[in-house]
């Protein structure tokens, strides 16, 4: 009788909520809770009926409540989790979605909500303010320095990243997951040797650490790939769901043992494990380049803003694994040329404006400017140029145009079955890049960036100069002479040995760079161009005249 009356009024307060009426709903989920302490649907209801209500603080309690009672449903998790950011508790949100994932690893609710999460770069340093105010009186606290880290390297603080993980480390060489931050830190700063102790380190406390075994696969020599692909093996046997992680793992394995044509069915397999709880959206990412480029007609006048202090700003754009990486090494090895690396800046300011609507007048430009130069990571004294690569920064060119009439835009132009293939055989976890884990999606983005890039040519034209990559590794010399004049900077023989830069690399290319500048990826698509077909098919040849496509 009593789970009668609990099922009834259950009952009627779904059916108050599918009817729109919230106030009932709300009234009879706070009685089920009352009356039936024991059920953790009524917390579950009366959470969902206050965020539907916009009463993100007060839906809390009850989504705590519904996932201590039943930690196994992965609804009430992403109820709580959506609830924190909600409310801006954005330190607490992320930190729980992200332990919450290794639980539930294809659950594309927590996905969203550390994507939305990692998007805005204010996100990070709310991140930062939070960990710094709780290390004054806490300045020993591991945990803290190495969120504090994370954060830092997020928004390009790359010197304050290293230095709080370094000390994490220290404090704390035990706990596996500031371990694993400190051995990519040494690899982004070229220390293979250093990180692969580390990564092995690891291996002794858990044998089949996930992220661990990825980083070893990466790096690993060819006497190592046996050993890593039995462990790997292993650890995908005892995986209860699918891990795109792992599956990585394995494919590059397989492709440092047999060849990367043998290794494609596995990437084929990883690949489609990530996109299927990250999926990328043709018809949201051709609106919002409509959107975009309707701010900065071609027939109407450019915006400026007058900002032209130093230093110099040099934008590198272009496709992710064009190319980018290289140039700014290139540039950065001029002793007067700071690298920063990948700043969110670019797509922080323009977010919110985008969204908006309105013009981009002087007054905007000249905000965004200002805004720009105080977030950015302070550069060397006597620097007269900075370099920011942020590849898709090529949505972003008007309005960084706009608030830097003295900025320099060099565009990478790279075949884009190369640069698609080089997509397709890396992990790239990072919301901006879901579209690197679908061969169709691959192509619509090449498509998109060389849309973009036709009107910002015709807007801004001299403005910007495009470097073919293959040209520049061919004859480094020349080409890097050529982006020296065009940036208004004195050309280094420096620039052409970019492996010699000790920068750190935080990108997908953090190993070629450290090598010298070669032609051999020039055409590597041919080889495997049975296996990569929707992204061939996908390609509009008539957005890349440069390139033969018959």
């Amino acid at each position: 009788m009593a789970q009668q009356t609990a099922n009834s009024l259950k009952s009627k307060a779904l059916g108050d909520l599918d009817a729109g009426k919230l106030p009932q709903a709300l009234k009879k989920a706070q009685l089920g809770v009352k009356k039936f302490p024991k059920d953790s649907d009524y917390h579950a209801i009366a959470g969902f009926v206050l965020t539907e209500m916009k009463r993100y603080k007060q839906s809390i309690p009850h989504f705590i409540e519904a996932a201590r009672m039943k930690p196994d449903d992965p609804q009430f998790v992403e109820n709580l989790a959506n609830a924190l950011m909600q409310t801006g508790q954005i330190p607490r949100a992320l930190t729980y979605a992200e332990q919450k994932l290794e639980q539930f690893p294809n659950n594309k609710e927590l996905v969203r909500v550390i994507d939305e999460i990692q998007l805005k770069g204010q996100n990070w340093r709310l991140i930062i303010d939070h960990a710094s105010q709780r290390l004054q009186s806490d300045p020993d606290n591991a945990k803290l320095l190495s969120t504090r880290a994370r954060a830092y390297g997020k928004i390009g603080f790359v010197e304050h990243s290293s230095r709080d993980i370094t000390r994490a480390y220290e404090i704390a060489p035990e706990d596996i997951s500031i371990a694993f931050q400190r051995a990519v830190d040494l690899h982004q700063a070229g220390d293979k040797e250093g990180s692969a102790g580390i990564l092995q380190d690891i291996r002794t406390q858990e044998p089949l650490h996930a992220t661990t075994l990825l980083q070893l696969a990466s790096i690993a020599s060819k006497d190592q790939v046996d050993e890593l692909f039995d462990a790997t093996e292993q650890a995908i046997f005892e995986s209860e769901h699918t891990n795109s992680v792992l599956e990585f793992a394995q494919a590059h394995l397989i492709s440092k043992r047999d060849g990367l044509e043998a290794a494609l069915p596995q990437f084929a397999i990883a690949n489609a494990a990530q996109h299927d709880t990250n999926p990328y959206d043709f018809a949201v990412e051709e609106k919002k380049q409509r959107q975009i480029c309707d701010m900065f007609p071609a027939a109407a006048a450019n915006v400026s803003s007058g900002h032209v202090e130093g230093p110099v700003p040099i934008f590198v754009i272009g496709q992710p694994r064009s190319g980018t990486t290289l140039m700014e090494m290139m540039l950065s090895s001029a002793p007067d040329i700071a690298g920063c690396g990948e700043l969110t800046l670019g797509a922080d300011l323009s977010q919110q404006l985008v969204e908006d609507g309105n013009a981009f007048d002087t007054d905007a430009a000249r905000a965004f400017a200002e805004e720009f130069r105080k977030l950015m990571p302070p550069i060397p004294d006597g620097s007269t140029a900075f370099v920011d690569k942020m590849p898709h920064n090529y949505q972003r060119v008007g309005f960084l145009l706009a608030a830097f009439p003295n900025a320099k835009i060099i565009n990478m132009l790279r075949d884009p079955r190369d640069v698609g293939l080089s997509k397709w055989i890396r992990r790239f976890p990072a919301p901006g890049m879901r579209y690197a884990s679908n061969l169709s999606s691959i192509a619509h983005s090449a498509n998109m960036y060389r849309t973009y890039m036709a009107h910002w040519d015709q807007v801004f034209g001299d403005r910007i100069l495009t470097v073919p990559y293959e040209d520049l590794v061919a004859d480094p010399e020349t080409h890097s002479r050529k982006v020296a004049e065009f940036c208004g900077i004195t050309w280094h023989e420096q620039m052409m040995h970019p492996e010699e830069n000790t920068k750190q690399v935080r990108t997908a290319s953090i190993d070629q760079v450290r090598n010298k500048i070669s032609t051999k990826s020039i055409g590597g698509w041919r080889k495997v161009a049975d296996q990569i077909q929707p992204m061939l098919d996908g390609i509009d040849p008539q957005l890349w005249p440069e390139y033969d496509f018959s």
